[in-house]
């Protein structure tokens, strides 16, 4: 065979512009049903396609500006013209973790991979930063606190709602209310999953109405991770003193400007 007779047998059809299709990408039951906008393509190539939005996009509120959801298509209805997604996971953006971790703090990070009840398998890294330079068995001792209250929450939830406990903040606050009576935080904050695993027939059901439960852990303390007297802080009078500080910056600015325009 030729070589033009090879290049007429392998030649492919070109697919124009005309024959994709705009297709509707609608959120898991998780968030409503909601859509989230448009996506053009074919219905064999859209298929495991990631979207990404905002959490403001859903609540309304300037604070949630910072926080990327993304959705992977599942599948497509090709007579309405939708696109199915999952939850694929979150993550906040660089400049807010950059804002985090303040000048002489201790920053905690762990990355963990969870099970929930229901067998769908998330990667969740949370970060928590001290307000001062903590000691590395505080810091040990307060990274085994978020381990252990994550785990306590995966096995005992659906994925739907283990979902809304790491985008709503129910699990950074818990893990706080715990971690601070080892050493002052200043945040705990998870600022990325991801969905790894989902089991064989896993669907998306009713997420229960009932609030989260208080989750209590047994914490052995040992004599370094204590905070000695004298290294104890007072919260609200370092914050005072941060205040007053940068006022007096703010004033000191002003009048030196005051000079220069005289």
């Amino acid at each position: 065979m030729s070589s033009r007779a090879r290049k007429k047998k392998t030649k492919v059809k070109k697919i124009s512009f005309k024959d994709k299709h705009w297709y509707n990408v609608i959120t898991p039951k998780i968030f409503n049903f909601k859509s989230i906008g448009e996506i053009i393509g074919l219905e064999d190539t859209l298929i495991g396609r990631t979207v990404e939005t905002l959490l403001f996009d859903f609540t309304n509120k300037y604070s949630d500006i910072s926080l990327k959801l993304r959705f992977q298509i599942t599948d497509i209805n090709e007579e309405a013209k939708k696109c199915n997604t999952v939850f694929q996971g979150h993550a906040y953006t660089n400049d807010y973790i950059r804002s985090l971790i303040g000048r002489g703090s201790s920053k905690i990070q762990t990355i963990i991979n969870l099970t929930t009840k229901d067998k769908y398998i998330f990667r969740v890294t949370t970060i928590c930063t001290t307000i001062k330079k903590a000691r590395s068995s505080q810091i040990v001792l307060i990274r085994k606190i978020i381990r252990e209250i994550l785990q306590e929450f995966a096995k005992s939830l659906n994925h739907e709602k283990f979902i809304g406990g790491i985008i709503f903040g129910e699990f950074q606050n818990q893990i706080l209310r715990v971690a601070k009576t080892i050493y002052p935080l200043s945040n705990c904050v998870i600022v990325k999953s991801k969905l790894i695993s989902i089991p064989e027939g896993g669907e998306d059901k009713e997420i229960p109405d009932d609030q989260f439960e208080i989750v209590e852990i047994d914490i052995k303390r040992s004599r370094k991770s204590e905070i000695r007297r004298s290294e104890r802080i007072n919260v609200k009078k370092l914050a005072q003193t941060k205040y007053k500080a940068k006022k007096t910056e703010d004033i000191s600015e002003k009048e030196s400007e005051s000079e220069e325009l005289d």
